[in-house]
C-alpha cells in the first residue's frame, strides 16, 4: 500500500494535495456511502466505487463546502491528470 507521499509522486501533485483530496473523498464517502453499495456489483473494487462515487458529479466540491472545507478543487481538471486513478490510488493510500 502506497502512501500519501509516493501518490504525489506518481500523479505530480503535492503530498498536501493528496492529503486534502484523501480528507475530502472521506468527507463525502461519509455522507453518501449507504446509498452506493447497492451499485458495488459494478465496480471491481470498492477503492473503485469510492474514486468514482465521490469524484464525480460535483460531489466533492458540494460535499466539503457544506462540511466547511474551503478547498478549491480546480487542480483536478488538469488534462493530464487520471482523476479516477490518482482517486484510486488515494483512497487506498495510507497517511504515513
Amino acid at each position: 500500500m502506497a502512501t500519501l507521499q509516493e501518490v504525489a509522486e506518481k500523479f505530480n501533485i503535492t503530498p498536501e494535495q493528496v492529503k486534502e483530496l484523501k480528507n475530502g473523498m472521506s468527507i463525502v464517502w461519509d455522507q453518501i456511502s449507504y446509498d452506493c453499495y447497492e451499485f458495488a456489483e459494478f465496480y471491481d473494487s470498492e477503492s473503485e466505487m469510492v474514486a468514482e462515487m465521490t469524484l464525480d458529479a460535483g460531489r466533492l466540491e458540494e460535499y466539503t463546502r457544506v462540511r466547511g472545507v474551503d478547498t478549491d478543487w480546480t487542480w483536478l481538471k488538469a488534462k493530464e491528470l487520471d482523476v479516477m486513478a490518482l482517486g484510486v490510488s488515494t483512497w487506498e493510500a495510507r497517511y504515513v
